[in-house]
């Protein structure tokens, strides 16, 4: 039985973004869709990985990419849009940020089968803490990241590329998010902060965010609900494979954590591609994979809408 109203015969694949788009690679070779095509603005780059992966083409046009079933975007945000609209007749998997910190305003109709990845929902320690959580009981919510990385982007702009992954999932268990108040100031030793109260129905979010510290990116999430809290720590550290901690319910810890030597985060960003390829195949419905994690365009746009009163 066919769950998607138009299914699609995904069978072949170009990559466009050599960076973070080669994490995908092995997530389709286990659907198997063969990737046609890298895509990048540096052409070096692109025929070295293509030849190093196999991968029969390389590029830096769109113009000159082969035709094929599904087009990953993973490409500076920036871009997004009108990498969109340019192939709004192929089924897409853009890498999140959505639109970013664009000004342009959203596509008036989006693709139908254009979905965003935001994979935190498929780790372990997520689905744990899913089942710990009592349906349609009021949670309070505190989300602490700390980022450090050699990249020139501001704090809306890390925001949008490191503490939305674990705000991504809160707002798919949570809801829309309507931001209540917002703050940025400069802290100690100059480090810039950006603090959010969000509000989802009759839940609250409150995310503080900061830049500097140690190098690498750190999540620190507390959930009160009636007399359950419920805490999750992760870690990445440059060189390192992402780590997070045992899950804990008030204070005993629930698993043993969750690391793997291949990176846990990398196997829930595979999970979260071969769902959406599952969908576009017509395997699964629409509702069933926005139910399990999956971002829609307009579910997407939730985490840029937590920065709205921000960006005055």
């Amino acid at each position: 039985m066919l769950f998607n109203n138009t299914p699609a015969a995904i069978n072949s694949a170009a990559i466009i973004g050599c960076n973070w788009g080669l994490v995908h690679l092995g997530a389709l070779q286990q659907s198997q869709v063969e990737v046609k095509a890298l895509l990048d603005l540096d052409i070096n780059k692109a025929q070295h990985l293509a030849k190093q992966h196999g991968i029969a083409a390389a590029c830096n046009n769109i113009n000159q990419l082969p035709p094929v079933d599904l087009v990953i975007i993973a490409s500076p945000a920036v871009s997004h849009l009108t990498l969109i609209e340019h192939f709004k007749n192929t089924a897409i998997i853009c890498e999140k940020p959505l639109m970013g910190l664009s000004a342009t305003q959203p596509l008036s109709s989006w693709p139908q089968n254009l979905w965003v990845n935001y994979a935190f929902n498929y780790l372990a320690s997520a689905q744990l803490i899913n089942n710990l959580l009592e349906a349609e009981q009021p949670v309070k919510a505190h989300l602490s990241s700390q980022v450090n990385l050699p990249l020139n982007f501001n704090s809306e702009q890390w925001f949008l590329e490191t503490a939305s992954h674990p705000l991504s999932w809160l707002l798919h268990k949570l809801g829309e998010p309507k931001q209540l108040s917002s703050t940025k100031c400069r802290g100690q030793h100059d480090n810039q902060h950006l603090s959010l109260e969000l509000a989802c129905k009759q839940h609250q979010i409150e995310v503080d965010f900061s830049l500097g510290g140690s190098p690498g990116i750190f999540h620190q999430i507390r959930l009160t609900q009636g007399d359950n809290n419920i805490e999750l720590q992760g870690e990445y550290v440059p060189g390192q494979a992402w780590r997070f901690a045992p899950v804990l319910l008030n204070g005993v810890a629930q698993n043993e954590g969750e690391f793997h030597p291949q990176d846990c985060w990398l196997q829930a960003n595979h999970r979260s591609t071969s769902s959406i390829i599952e969908h576009l195949r017509g395997h699964t419905s629409k509702q069933a994979l926005l139910a399990a994690g999956g971002f829609s365009p307009n579910k997407a746009l939730w985490l840029e809408q937590s920065l709205v009163a921000t960006q005055r």
